[in-house]
């Protein structure tokens, strides 16, 4: 896996963070139209290419932000995760939050 590039924005604006699955959580308030089951887990919808069904296709921002999944909250505009995402969008397919954050985890040098 190539290094990250010093050179990668903060934050791109790029949305790509909403084409990954979200599975919903206990407590997450989305309107039962926003959600589908996948493999047996509520997660929110996604469009055909991908988008959840929550992102403005034109502003790329989330139509239901004040309202968004716990796991979206999480997420860190910006940090190793969001930059990994960015870098690996031309590697499709995108795969859920937790396993990019799995991969990631298991490839982090770990110090004894």
């Amino acid at each position: 896996m190539p290094a990250l590039p010093d050179d990668l924005p903060a934050c791109a604006g790029c949305g790509l963070c909403c084409h990954l699955v979200v599975e919903l959580r206990a407590g997450d308030d989305i309107p039962p139209e926003l959600v589908a089951l996948r493999e047996g887990a509520r997660c929110m919808d996604q469009h055909g290419d991908g988008a959840c069904v929550a992102l403005d296709p034109v502003t790329r921002l989330c139509t239901i932000y004040d309202r968004r999944p716990q796991t979206c909250r999480d997420f860190q505009r910006g940090a190793a995760l969001c930059r990994r995402i960015l870098l690996e969008a031309t590697r499709p397919p995108l795969r859920s939050v937790q396993e990019v954050q799995q991969q990631d985890d298991q490839e982090r040098p770990h110090h004894d």
